[in-house]
């Protein structure tokens, strides 16, 4: 038989509940077993890295990657002033946190912490991580130093997530969904098209909105904002007018599979056909493509007197081995994926004879191109000057800005902040280029931020701004 419970020692209801010595209510049945919690952070309390400066914004780090960082650059990864300036192996560093100036200012004792951006590396750069990441610090310095944004520090959040067209789309949503989860109130890409119309409606559920720099003309909704890489639709009839001007009124059309080939395709040939030129052959590309040879060796025998190549940019790397095959140099263009010249020097000697659109304005004619590069050699010792480097500052520069817009730093208001830029300065384009957003104004870039460059013989030689006319201004009879 078990004993009997003490009946005794039953906790009386009214007397079970006491106040502790602030007049809390503890439960005593709760303290005598020792179950007393108290309350913890969730999260950790922001920390001080104690570099700040009185006269000078300063960053946790001297470079943005490892190979800078631990010297695995040498001279043979940049043989031109324009190819990207790392090995195609970098890394970037996670979590840069950039502090403003002090001014000699005081404060209270506790640490702000940091305002979050990220950063979302959707493409292979090969020897252009480093001209992304490092102008990106440039430009949140310089905008610290211009006292643009003086209430906290700056993070770069990296999310290294690749997706299509080489690798998985979900890995393109999940690394922007990690950086939300981190706290980033604007996020710096997508840059590939695909990506960037596959990220669109992520963003705007999430609400945390994104500059990209895709030239697909259908990337602009609440929270999609660009300083683009290009404009799809506008380098299409670029390339067709170009073509036209220079006198090429027989072409053959090469585009490549994808979300923009189409548009690239279609954008191209609706021009060339109100000019009156003829598409005498339209081959359709995969990015390995196959046959290659034998569509040009059929686009001469029919009397090509031009080309044209609009898509994504990895068809390209084929076509100086099958011209050079054919003992063929016809004049040729093609659209923004003739920058692929920085992101290897193999790929350069691919695109070796081409025109394309490119966004570097005549040499020495954009003063905030100009003193950028000059700031940049000095912060970071090293020289470059391709057009990703314009591109990130510029890129950085809005992102800044949009948050200083902001009332508060949350991404709502960010995306209103970025709403209210007006003719910020470009180092991109020629030197009437700016940048500005507005309600429903997502494309970033105004002015002459397209232009026409010819790569030939090493050479990165700029053929002039696009700037068409009326036909009927060559008509002098009244």
């Amino acid at each position: 038989m078990g004993r009997k419970k003490d009946e005794s020692k039953k906790a009386d209801p009214a007397k079970s509940a006491r106040t502790n010595l602030h007049g809390g209510i503890v439960d005593e049945a709760d303290a005598a077993v020792g179950e007393l919690e108290y309350a913890k952070r969730m999260f950790s309390a922001p920390f001080d890295h104690g570099i700040a400066q009185p006269d000078r914004a300063v960053s946790t780090v001297k470079h943005g990657t490892r190979a800078h960082l631990e010297g695995g650059v040498s001279s043979s990864n940049q043989q031109f002033w324009w190819q990207g300036g790392g090995p195609a192996t970098d890394v970037a560093v996670q979590n840069i946190t950039i502090y403003p100036p002090t001014r000699g200012q005081k404060t209270q004792g506790d640490p702000f912490e940091p305002v979050k951006i990220g950063i979302l590396i959707d493409m292979d750069l090969n020897q252009l991580l480093a001209d992304w990441i490092d102008p990106t610090i440039l430009a949140i310095e310089d905008a610290l130093n211009e006292g643009v944004w003086r209430r906290s520090p700056i993070q770069l959040v990296i999310a290294d997530a690749r997706g299509l067209p080489r690798e998985n789309y979900r890995k393109l949503i999940k690394g922007y969904e990690w950086l939300v989860e981190e706290g980033c109130v604007v996020v710096l890409g997508p840059m590939i098209s695909d990506n960037s119309l596959l990220l669109q409606d992520t963003a705007n559920r999430l609400g945390v909105p994104c500059i990209g720099w895709t030239g697909a003309h259908k990337f602009a909704s609440e929270y999609c904002f660009t300083v683009a890489n290009g404009d799809v639709a506008t380098e299409g009839v670029m390339c067709a007018q170009w073509l036209h001007a220079q006198g090429h009124d027989k072409v053959g059309l090469f585009w490549e599979a994808g979300s923009s080939g189409r548009d690239y395709a279609d954008y191209f040939r609706d021009a060339a056909l109100g000019l009156g030129m003829t598409i005498i052959r339209e081959v359709k590309l995969e990015p390995n493509p196959v046959g290659l040879k034998d569509d040009l060796e059929s686009m001469r025998a029919l009397g090509a007197e031009g080309l044209y190549y609009g898509g994504y940019g990895y068809a390209t790397f084929h076509f100086a081995d099958a011209l050079k095959e054919l003992n063929w140099d016809p004049p040729r263009v093609m659209g923004t994926a003739f920058m692929f010249y920085s992101n290897s020097n193999a790929w350069a000697e691919g695109l070796e004879g081409w025109h394309g659109v490119d966004q570097l304005g005549e040499d020495g004619a954009n003063p905030n191109y100009n003193a950028m590069i000059d700031r940049f050699e000095k912060r970071f010792g090293r020289t470059t000057g391709n057009v990703v480097v314009a591109l990130a500052y510029d890129t950085a520069r809005a992102a800044i800005h949009g948050i200083a817009n902001a009332a508060i730093p949350t991404p709502k208001d960010v995306k209103e902040g970025l709403e209210r830029i007006r003719w910020m300065p470009a180092t991109n384009g020629g030197p009437g280029c700016y940048v500005q957003f507005g309600p429903w104004d997502r494309k970033g870039y105004k002015g002459d931020f397209l232009t026409i460059r010819e790569l030939r013989g090493g050479e990165l030689r700029f053929d002039g701004y696009h700037r068409p006319q009326w036909p009927s201004n060559r008509n002098t009879e009244r």
